[in-house]
């Protein structure tokens, strides 16, 4: 029982990592191309809202991986 319990701490610990990562992105978004994502949100196109913030994150593990 407490492999079960230390198991569901650390997946609900990485879901909570990533949800904060995602939303990182979709503030700096938010705040550098405002116009796009509200264009996109207007016109129901969330494909580009998700390809806007999947690209964002690249950007961010490529400046990682360079700094390491």
């Amino acid at each position: 029982m407490a492999t079960l319990t230390r198991t569901a701490l650390q997946l609900n610990a990485a879901i909570g990592i990533l949800c904060t990562i995602a939303a990182g992105a979709m503030m700096q978004l938010m705040l550098t191309r405002p116009e796009r994502i509200a264009t996109a949100v207007a016109q129901h196109e969330y494909g580009t809202i998700v390809t806007a913030v999947a690209s964002q994150l690249a950007g961010w593990l490529h400046a990682l991986l360079r700094f390491l």
